[in-house]
């Protein structure tokens, strides 16, 4: 979201297609897509343990920033967690 930023070097500095990083930009800008901070938008490493195949967590979701610890029931929405790790690094 940087003024300078290239879309192609973003993109490939952090291993995604550009045409998602793009698409993720045009929804970030429409409202439709929850960004942490409102300055520009850094890319963070998710790491996975133990994926069930299905693709369905069979557990909660739990979300560790700082001091703060959240646990979610596994089927909250992407959205709702995007809204709550937002609201958590902005101190409310």
């Amino acid at each position: 979201m940087k003024p300078d930023a290239r879309v192609c070097d973003v993109a490939r500095r952090y291993g995604v297609k550009a045409q998602q990083l793009t698409r993720w930009r045009r929804l970030a800008r429409a409202g439709r897509l929850a960004l942490v901070t409102d300055d520009a938008a850094d890319f963070v490493s998710i790491e996975l343990s133990d994926p069930v195949a299905s693709g369905k967590s069979e557990g909660p979701v739990e979300i560790t920033i700082g001091k703060v610890s959240v646990r979610l029931d596994a089927d909250v929405s992407a959205v709702r967690i995007a809204e709550i790790v937002t609201a958590i690094e902005r101190g409310a």
